[in-house]
């Protein structure tokens, strides 16, 4: 790999949203040629971490995040009225944006939810004042089928209804095109719509699916 500034800058911009450990040591064991990189083009790690807007007093002998750590994080935010909501949290560049990130690692919490319920919170009481966009829906989604847990239209009704009606309201162009009378099947969508029908199967496992979660009513041609 060719480090350039620009690459270098973006490289410590997102593993500070990750919440990585970005101290001098941790940097050092594990993405030396970085740390190289970095201290070559601005002249030393520090000044990199300044031009990528990145408090290094932040990352001076950081503790490794942890359950305990995370859940008393949330505890604090949540005592301080902050939104605890997905798409409120990762938008943040603080303590709480970085817990939110570490959660998702699989021997923490694995997902965000999940740290909400260890800190005594109810994620589903949290989830009803989300504000929905396309990234959070698919994020849910993808989760779900990291688990193993079902996608069809039945199942997320019963299990996360605001997440079923959030993924219903970006399928809205089925309904618009059930409307225009195009044919709904499914190798009919994706001749005519590949973009829509491939972003139909990636979040839902199929367009069938996609389909029924957009409640639209089709029955084959005879």
């Amino acid at each position: 790999m060719v480090w350039t500034k620009a690459r270098i800058l973006a490289s410590l911009k997102k593993l500070h949203r990750a919440g990585a450990d970005l101290s001098y040591n941790a940097l050092a064991r594990a993405r030396q040629p970085l740390l190289s990189a970095a201290a070559y083009h601005f002249g030393s790690y520090r000044a990199a971490l300044a031009r990528a807007d990145i408090d290094y007093a932040e990352h001076l002998r950081r503790p490794r995040w942890t359950r305990q750590r995370i859940i008393g994080v949330i505890k604090h935010a949540r005592r301080a009225g902050r939104d605890l909501h997905w798409s409120a949290v990762t938008r943040r560049r603080d303590e709480l944006a970085r817990a939110a990130f570490a959660s998702l690692q699989p021997r923490l919490f694995g997902r965000w939810d999940r740290a909400l319920h260890a800190a005594g919170l109810d994620a589903d009481d949290v989830s009803c004042y989300r504000t929905w966009d396309r990234n959070t829906v698919v994020f849910e989604l993808r989760a779900r089928q990291r688990d193993g847990e079902a996608l069809n239209s039945a199942a997320l009704q019963q299990e996360d209804a605001p997440l079923h009606a959030a993924a219903v309201r970006y399928f809205e162009s089925l309904r618009k095109a059930k409307r225009r009378g195009t044919h709904l099947s499914d190798s009919a969508m994706r001749g005519q719509y590949p973009a829509l029908y491939g972003a139909a199967v990636r979040l839902f496992g199929s367009f069938p699916a996609a389909r029924t979660a957009a409640g639209v009513a089709w029955r084959p041609r005879r």
